[in-house]
């Protein structure tokens, strides 16, 4: 059995109850007791009280519940980070991340309840870690993965359907893959105080709605990332964007990956028009250098999202008159098109 943050719970083991305030594992949830101190108990010791007419524990109001937490209430807090879609990936052992395991959170930061499905991707296909609900502001532990393990989570596939119970504005669903590379993980800063979950956590946008992108308005292609651009080349210059099988073969072939965390090691605080921007840039750079190097094909990762950079891919393509297709379904979903170059 699961529990979410706020509900009401009573003790198998011992008399009394409590509200759930804190998630701090698969298996274990803090609990504030009438008190107001706050307890971990194992989900086995617990069981949900789904009588709403009970009077509700009083907790010492100098001690918020749980405050970073939006799915206790739509706080003026909450509407300071931009709605939409989001994983979570938080250490157990903050003292010393190099041997710890990890939370994976699904966060649904939207005005939406939804419909949600989380897989990994292994060498024999997709692999199911949860399916679900969701509901509006609504942050739910999906796995607590074993610091062994972790390679088998380095690639995700997140889908999601948006709906409420009245009537509501259509919402593109979201089929999106993203990637978490190990040494990442080990970087300094890299797990941030949040609004979504109760521990520091590295987050990682999956869909974000309702914020106008540049080509949506002209006047914003003026913003000027030139240094910020820069500052990310200078740091890559050793890379290649992309590296071909067999340098200057006719049968060459390029792959560029464009979710913005393959591509910045720090993209906090971004909007999407300026996230689009870089992509589009690296995109530009990887196509020049595929036509340059006589390559085959180039392959071009972007992702499903809300089908606005592959919209805006596929429109600089048509203009330069190259010819493309979808890339392939078994391994990229919709998520990526396929270049001819020669």
């Amino acid at each position: 059995m699961k529990f979410n943050i706020g509900d009401k719970v009573r003790f198998l083991n011992e008399k009394g109850d409590g509200i759930v305030t804190k998630i701090v594992n698969k298996t274990t949830v803090g609990v504030t007791i009438e008190d107001g101190f706050e307890l971990p108990f194992t989900i086995s010791e617990l069981v949900a009280i789904y009588d709403q007419s009970q009077a509700p524990i009083a907790i010492k109001k100098e001690e918020p519940v749980f405050v970073q937490a939006p799915i206790v209430s739509k706080s003026a807090e909450r509407k300071k980070v931009q709605e939409g879609i989001y994983i979570g990936l938080s250490p157990e052992n903050t003292r010393d991340i190099s041997y710890s395991d990890f939370n994976l959170w699904f966060i649904n930061h939207s005005d939406y309840e939804v419909l949600y499905c989380v897989s990994s991707l292994l060498s024999s296909g997709y692999r199911l870690i949860e399916k679900g609900e969701a509901k509006a502001f609504e942050s739910k532990l999906i796995e607590t993965i074993s610091k062994k393990k972790l390679d088998d989570y380095s690639t995700l596939k997140v889908d999601v359907l948006f709906y409420n119970q009245s009537d509501f504005e259509h919402q593109t669903p979201v089929s999106e893959v993203i990637k978490i590379k190990q040494p990442k993980l080990y970087k300094e800063n890299v797990f941030v105080e949040n609004t979504f979950i109760p521990e520091k956590a590295l987050i990682m946008p999956i869909s974000r709605l309702g914020e106008e992108l540049y080509f949506d308005n002209p006047e914003a292609k003026s913003i000027d990332l030139s240094k910020l651009f820069i500052q990310k080349q200078q740091h890559i210059q050793s890379k290649k964007v992309s590296k071909p099988h067999t340098k200057n073969s006719s049968n060459q072939e390029m792959e560029i990956d464009l979710h913005i965390e393959e591509l910045m090691d720090d993209y906090s605080g971004m909007s999407n028009a300026q996230i689009i921007q870089i992509q589009l840039r690296h995109f530009q750079q990887a196509l020049d250098t595929a036509i340059n190097e006589h390559c085959r094909k180039l392959i071009v990762i972007h992702g499903v999202g809300n089908g606005r950079l592959k919209q805006e891919v596929r429109s600089l393509l048509t203009s330069s008159n190259m010819r493309f297709y979808d890339g392939s379904y078994s391994k990229y979903g919709f998520g990526a098109t396929e270049v001819v170059i020669h």
